[in-house]
């Protein structure tokens, strides 16, 4: 047998089919079959990225095989390819930035303790020092560089305050003795905010900043209409003012304030103190007595954002969100994404603009499907709310929608999208379980869709085409289809008649805003945690699952996956000519168990009443009125910060940095200095981190004065600027 010629030299890593290369000398060679033909210094890391990058763009291997032949993480390569594509090839040839020095020594610790105490940046410091910022921040974080502390007035002040927090015989910070004694008798309804006397670096004083977007976003203004206290020291607007501070400075639960300062929050409520957490639960518990007034009060907050000409409602996002649940009870289970696993949780379908911005939350204490939920509860919501009338078009008669709802495979019914259209309700889905034939490339065009986001909107360019389609029922909806680089064409049906085939992609493409507004409220305001952990009997006349029906339904589950492993068994042993008499008798008593099976599921009710359960298997559920309360408070303030990140990003802020920025202003100290002659409360942010974050924030403190907001309960108008730092149109 004459030997096959070598395709690629003895020593060379192959790259692919064709190509491999070899590090000789201090030369990294690089060969198409036999033959070299490029070459660069062994150690360049910049120049193998270039041809890295090269190999895959050019000669189109892939980025996995890259990544094995050259010892490198995918990511690398697809940073290398990202950057070829968008900068070229001149990006590889770019100096790197020197690193600086990583370690910190105790003199270059003193040396920057210094320079923070003197006003100096983090990125100036770690400038000077010759340290990367991260390296700076680590050793600041972790302590080896001592932070900067308050020096001058304002510690004298701020130990002063601390002393002074100790002294009151009622406890902590508790000043305003004769004002409890009066709620205590039942002669005073609530204390009123009191801004007698300024103070000096307030912790978390930035938060005040976010009140005029929150008292526009409705908190106060629907919620006296709906809610009531019984007469206390703290009333209505000091607890709701209370909730919503905590959430944007990022306060995770109430426990959290059992280590802070009570007298610091009480200087931005305007009062001695804030309420004790045992007296915050207490208050909370109150207003959320009962799910009716709750309810009301999110109707009166959904009806005021309806009429916001800021958003477009005449097309929602509707999705379900889990909250697991740790304790004991019998909670039902779902099954939850983000761990892939079933477990004991609530559920929750929230309705928000293609943005991300909410509207509504609907709580269950059974939750059943999307289908379910979409038809008998979304819809009769949106009806209260009068988004959907009575009077609206049948669409299968040619009417138009008067709402168009968006949400994912979880809702696929055709069965409902044609009850849907009867009642004038449009929507727009993926279609799910398709296995029709791909369209010829011909028909796709470039097109330009609208992507809406919390920032705006912004276009994108894909490849779309539609043609008619039929559903169950002879229900004719339009599919439009977009093509993937890779060639997949991935489909989505919508039965409105006339909106645009860009605008209806850009919709089903923007529904990302709301699952990145479930993260984004996961991790800044804790959405997932429940507001406590108690439960309550589920409604006897609420329908659940039959427990036989149920266990029945699992036992032919098991048998039928049973019969079906001896039937191919026996196949297999009778293509080898091998006896079945043995797996045919076995296959046989399993058929019959699995008939006797489905004929008692037949007699069986698949849901009953609560009430007809034993008491062992009625399930429990978490109070839904305090879950519904505490999650408005966190909508509205996602919805105050939102509109923050306009002027923010007007300020020449990134999008993706916005809302840290926003989150830095939220936590920072300020002075709070009352001037009662002239009827204003100025707020005087400190601490930022850098020249670099206060310049985006000066737009937002503008347009904040410009509000000419009023401190609630008091005659004081809020003025905003930052300590040192000149603002365009300063308010004095």
């Amino acid at each position: 047998m004459t030997p096959s010629l070598p395709l690629q030299p003895a020593d060379a890593t192959p790259i692919a089919s064709s190509f491999s290369w070899d590090v000789i000398g201090d030369t990294a060679w690089y060969f198409s079959n036999l033959e070299p033909f490029d070459c660069h210094a062994a150690g360049d890391t910049r120049a193998q990225a270039l041809r890295i990058a090269r190999f895959h763009t050019i000669s189109g291997v892939r980025c996995v095989d890259l990544a094995r032949a050259f010892s490198v993480s995918r990511p690398t390569v697809y940073r290398a390819v990202k950057l070829l594509e968008t900068k070229g090839e001149a990006a590889f040839g770019a100096p790197r930035p020197p690193r600086g020095r990583t370690v910190v020594s105790p003199a270059m610790a003193r040396r920057a303790a210094t320079m923070l105490a003197s006003g100096f940046s983090g990125r100036a410091c770690a400038r000077a020092l010759d340290v990367s910022h991260s390296t700076f921040s680590e050793n600041l974080r972790s302590g080896v560089i001592a932070a900067p502390v308050v020096s001058g007035a304002a510690a004298s002040e701020r130990s002063a305050r601390a002393k002074e927090a100790r002294t009151p015989a009622m406890g902590r910070a508790c000043h305003d003795v004769g004002g409890r004694l009066l709620a205590a008798a039942g002669m005073m309804d609530e204390a009123s905010p009191r801004f007698d006397a300024g103070a000096l670096a307030v912790e978390r004083g930035g938060v005040l900043a976010a009140l005029p977007m929150l008292l526009r976003e409705g908190l106060l203004e629907t919620a006296h209409e709906s809610l009531r206290l019984p007469a206390g020291f703290y009333g209505l607007s000091a607890i709701l003012i209370m909730l919503a501070f905590m959430t944007m400075a990022r306060v995770r639960t109430p426990e959290r304030l059992r280590y802070q300062a009570p007298g610091e929050w009480g200087l931005l409520l305007g009062l001695d103190r804030c309420p004790e957490v045992k007296t915050l639960r207490r208050k909370v518990a109150a207003l959320a007595a009962s799910p009716e007034p709750v309810e009301a009060w999110q109707r009166a907050l959904a009806g005021s954002w309806l009429e916001d000409g800021s958003q477009d409602w005449m097309t929602l996002a509707v999705d379900g969100h889990v909250k697991v649940y740790s304790g004991k009870g019998r909670v039902p289970k779902h099954f939850v994404s983000r761990q892939k696993l079933c477990l004991p949780a609530t559920a929750s379908y929230w309705i928000n603009a293609l943005s991300g911005a909410p509207l509504v939350c609907l709580h269950k204490d059974l939750d059943g499907k999307m289908v379910q939920a979409l038809e008998h509860d979304v819809v009769p919501e949106l009806e209260a709310l009068g988004v959907v009338t009575g009077d609206a078009g049948d669409l299968l008669r040619g009417g138009q929608p008067a709402v168009t709802l968006v949400f994912d495979r979880e809702g696929w019914s055709p069965e409902l999208f044609r009850r849907l259209a009867r009642r004038g309700i449009a929507v727009i889905t993926w279609h799910k379980s398709f296995r029709g034939e791909d369209w010829a490339v011909e028909d796709f065009t470039d097109c330009t869709v609208p992507l809406h986001g919390p920032a705006g909107t912004r276009p994108a360019r894909v490849r779309l085409a539609e043609k008619k389609v039929v559903l169950a029922k002879g229900h004719e909806v339009r599919q439009i289809r977009r093509l993937l680089d890779n060639g997949r064409q991935v489909p989505l049906i919508t039965s409105h008649p006339g909106m645009a085939m860009e605008d209806v992609a850009g919709a089903m493409f923007s529904r990302w805003s709301q699952e990145n507004f479930f993260k984004y409220m996961r991790d800044a305001y804790n959405l997932d945690a429940l507001p406590e952990h108690g439960l309550e009997a589920v409604d006897d006349d609420a329908l659940v699952v039959n427990p036989a029906h149920r266990t029945v339904h699992k036992a032919i589950g098991k048998n039928q996956a049973r019969l079906n492993q001896l039937l191919v068994r026996i196949a297999k042993a009778t293509a080898r000519g091998k006896a079945t008499d043995a797996l045919a008798a076995e296959a046989d008593t399993v058929a019959e168990t699995l008939a006797e099976l489905r004929q008692r599921r037949s007699t069986l009710d698949s849901h009953v009443r609560v009430g007809e359960l034993a008491d062992d298997d009625k399930p429990d559920t978490l109070p839904r009125a305090r879950r519904l309360f505490v999650d408005l408070i966190r909508m509205i303030c996602y919805r105050a910060e939102t509109r923050m990140m306009t002027p923010v990003i007007e300020g020449k802020a990134r999008p993706n940095t916005a809302r840290a920025l926003i989150a830095a202003l939220m936590t920072a100290n300020a002075n709070i200095l009352p001037d009662h002659d002239r009827g204003i409360l100025r707020v005087s942010i400190l601490g930022l981190a850098s020249h670099a974050a206060e310049k985006p924030l000066l737009t937002l403190i503008d347009e904040l004065n410009q509000t000419a907001t009023v401190y609630p309960g008091t005659n004081l108008r809020l003025v905003y600027d930052i300590d040192g730092v000149s603002l365009p149109n300063r308010v004095n």
